[in-house]
């Protein structure tokens, strides 16, 4: 649940009084209209209360529904309720922002695929990591009357791209069996230790299976997968599988910082990251990328300027860094300086 009212909470656990859902159904109830949201979709089981709760759901405001479904703790069965709404009364900003959030279930992709007008399908074509993860989205794009020649000329090009039966890129040992068995070392150390032989078997178990994988199943398991198996598939050839691994939900803040610090990552990668405005609200994140040559200079401008004072230091006298980055930690060191 998004909402931590412990009201809230009582009501999404089914066991409201009479008297507290006469208040919410009174709308007497000191609650925000996202709480209201999450408690009026939780009483529609109800049949006493299910005709008044919808009619109070549909007062919602759409602008409260929109922030609602763009929350990562969003809850299922609320986000679900708003996607059938949407649906049915053709809210494109909705269903965009649904397609857009990489946390909800492909159920609610497959839905938006046999419903939705032709507008929103051009949307969801956009999303081609989680189309080529989930071919069946595409086969239930196909069976929409709204299902144009245009989207399916972009369907047949996908296919035709990412489904023959030829074997994708090998990705090589050197690449990754180094740091795939320091990080499986390094998780292994609250439990059982493994020997360094073993650690070294597993990570080439993982990486051999991945790499008799096709473009889909990796696109695939990057989405779906552990952190080990996407610190393998970040370093694959094919870009749709690099891009799958930084849209999986699973993504953490630690393993960001793993990839930010590999300097063999690709600069569309580090971009991607240095985008991602979750992940560069932590300051070692901010503080890696600052360092990464390949993060695009405007964004290293700005997050320079957010650096402490200890960190403006060692970064200028950083040679392995850009000059602009170099002279620009100088200047701001000075300045802090001056104003102490």
């Amino acid at each position: 649940m998004v909402s931590k009212n412990p009201l809230v909470l009582k009501i999404a656990e089914g066991t409201p009084s009479d008297e507290l859902l006469k208040y919410l159904l009174g709308k007497q109830l000191a609650f925000t209209e996202e709480e209201y949201l999450e408690s009026l979709v939780f009483v529609l089981p109800d049949q006493r209360s299910r005709v008044q709760a919808l009619e109070l759901l549909g007062q919602i405001s759409l602008p409260i529904k929109e922030k609602y479904v763009q929350k990562k703790d969003a809850h299922a069965r609320v986000a679900a309720f708003i996607l059938q709404e949407a649906l049915n009364a053709g809210y494109f900003n909705i269903l965009t922002l649904i397609i857009q959030n990489q946390n909800f279930p492909t159920e609610f992709l497959l839905r938006i695929a046999a419903q939705a007008k032709s507008v929103v399908l051009e949307v969801l074509m956009e999303n081609q990591v989680q189309l080529i993860a989930y071919p069946e989205i595409m086969e239930k794009m196909e069976t929409n009357p709204e299902c144009g020649p245009f989207i399916r000329g972009r369907i047949k090009e996908l296919r035709e791209f990412y489904f023959q039966p030829k074997a994708a890129e090998t990705i090589p040992e050197a690449e990754v069996l180094e740091e795939l068995a320091t990080v499986i070392a390094e998780e292994q150390k609250e439990e059982a230790p493994l020997d360094a032989e073993t650690i070294q078997q597993e990570a080439m178990s993982t990486l051999q299976r991945i790499n008799r994988m096709s473009i889909s199943e990796r696109v695939r398991l990057a989405l779906t997968g552990n952190k080990t198996e996407r610190l393998v598939l970040i370093k694959d050839p094919n870009k749709m599988v690099q891009a799958a691994v930084l849209d999986s939900p699973k993504m953490a803040d630690d393993e960001v910082l793993i990839h930010i610090r590999n300097l063999s990552l690709s600069a569309e990668i580090v971009g991607r990251i240095a985008n991602n405005r979750d992940w560069t609200k932590n300051y070692t994140i901010i503080l890696g990328l600052v360092q990464n040559p390949k993060t695009p200079i405007n964004r290293a401008i700005g997050f320079i300027k957010q650096l402490h004072m200890r960190d403006l230091k060692l970064l200028s006298q950083d040679r392995n860094i850009s000059p602009v980055i170099r002279n620009l930690a100088q200047n701001l060191q000075k300045q802090k300086e001056r104003v102490k």
